[in-house]
């Protein structure tokens, strides 16, 4: 065998050798990406009871209330989750706040394991709910922290119940946007409230998981592979009826979306398709009303063909902001769920907050 040969064998040995590197850390990192996918929420909440959650359900006003309480580390904080989910939405976030508040996540009625009833699916009403619940359970003055919907109703506690509510955070909330008219031109509005209406006019199906998938137009957002996502979506539901539909290509905000529908009442989606949500709830004077500190966390948002892709423009959270009488605003590069999206920046925020509003108000001794 000539040099040149000799040569040209080597280098075809190192490129092969170097092609089996690259295709096996490939292999390796598809397969690390689909286990996070798989197991990120387990995982968060197995993390979240070992740092000393433990699941409890209460009587408040004659109604039903699951809630998950974490150990007395410093001023207790009050987590309400957003539509559609559950209190094991915020499984990302809690060890890290246990380190430093006495955390309570509850179900809101309509979800999880909390009551079912359509006469508490009102903002107002939940808040009286969650008031009581801070003064017969948790027994001393709260920072409620509030992601979308439950970012609304911390406001209204804040505004109606001040001697319960020690600050307010609040994580991307619809003001403004969720008020009909308006929010028909939203995404809430066209993709979940509408899907409630029709699931519940409809009578033929009593599955509202399959419902949804069929008609979710959260896959047409991925353009042509999004039939094949949508159908893949419902065969893992028919596969495994009554558990989380899980996507291991998805990452975990995307499959946060589905994971908790099994445990959703469609009539607390109804009370955003109809307005019955805002009933006696005028978000302007909530906001001024509101004595306290706020947070307001602003996500990412953009339109397609029409609709908000998010909660609020930069118009509403704008307006929000000045209508707040104590207000520290962040604009936050993330998607609707930040807490899920960035969990340590999310807890930075919460953090940096506290230490400002517990001495301001000067609460702790």
């Amino acid at each position: 065998m000539s040099d040149a040969d000799r040569m040209s064998t080597s280098i075809l040995r190192r490129t092969a050798g170097t092609a089996g590197v690259l295709a096996a850390a490939a292999a390796t990192t598809a397969g690390l990406w689909t286990a996070r996918n798989l197991l990120h929420h387990p995982v968060a909440r197995m993390r979240s009871e070992r740092a000393g959650f433990v699941t409890r359900t209460t009587m408040v006003n004659g109604n039903w209330v699951r809630f998950a309480e974490g150990p007395a580390s410093g001023p207790p904080l009050l987590l309400l989750h957003g539509q559609s989910t559950d209190l094991w939405s915020w499984a990302p976030v809690l060890p890290a706040l246990a380190r430093d508040f006495h955390v309570f996540t509850l179900d809101v009625p309509g979800h999880g394991g909390s009551a079912w009833d359509p006469d508490l699916y009102n903002g107002p009403v939940l808040g009286e709910l969650f008031a009581d619940f801070i003064a017969g359970v948790i027994g001393e003055q709260t920072i409620v922290a509030g992601h979308s919907s439950g970012g609304l109703i911390a406001a209204w506690m804040g505004a109606a119940r001040p001697d319960e509510v020690l600050a307010v955070v609040l994580e991307d909330p619809p003001f403004f946007s969720s008020v009909l008219p308006r929010a028909e031109a939203t995404w809430n509005h066209v993709e979940l409230a509408t899907a409630c209406h029709d699931f519940l006019t409809q009578g033929d199906s009593e599955d509202f998981t399959a419902y949804l998938l069929e008609r979710s137009r959260l896959f047409d957002l991925f353009g042509p592979p999004g039939e094949r996502i949508r159908a893949d979506a419902l065969r893992r539901h028919t596969q495994r009826p009554g558990q989380p539909v899980v996507l291991p290509y998805m990452p975990p905000a995307m499959n946060e979306v589905y994971r908790a529908l099994e445990h959703y009442d469609p009539a607390f989606g109804l009370s955003f398709f109809d307005g019955s949500f805002h009933d006696l709830f005028d978000h302007a004077d909530t906001l001024s009303a509101l004595p306290r500190p706020a947070l307001l966390i602003h996500c990412d948002w953009n339109t397609r063909d029409g609709v908000l892709l998010g909660a609020m423009d930069d118009g509403d959270a704008a307006r929000a902001a000045m209508l707040l009488p104590d207000v520290r605003t962040h604009r936050a590069r993330s998607g609707h769920g930040f807490h899920l999206e960035r969990p340590g920046a999310f807890v930075r925020q919460v953090r940096a907050f506290a230490r400002d509003v517990v001495d301001e108000v000067d609460v702790l001794e």
